[in-house]
């Protein structure tokens, strides 16, 4: 159970690669995710921009994986 007024950012990433590329996209909970792996690389540059930004995927339950993997 969450609790009201907690501020947070559920990432749900598929299977990790090491591969060297930055190539992300997102799902929400509910939408269909469309790809079955995401590099490292891919999930560090997005949880920056969630630091950087927190305020752009707020309260959000998010997957994310390589487009068309």
């Amino acid at each position: 159970m969450l609790v009201n007024g907690l501020d947070y950012t559920i990432l749900r990433p598929t299977w990790f690669t090491n591969a060297n590329e930055v190539d992300y996209e997102l799902a929400r909970k509910g939408e269909p995710e469309k790809g079955s792996v995401i590099s490292q690389k891919s999930l560090a540059a997005f949880i920056v921009s969630v630091i950087e930004s927190p305020e752009k995927y707020l309260r959000e339950n998010l997957g994310i994986n390589k487009p068309g993997s």
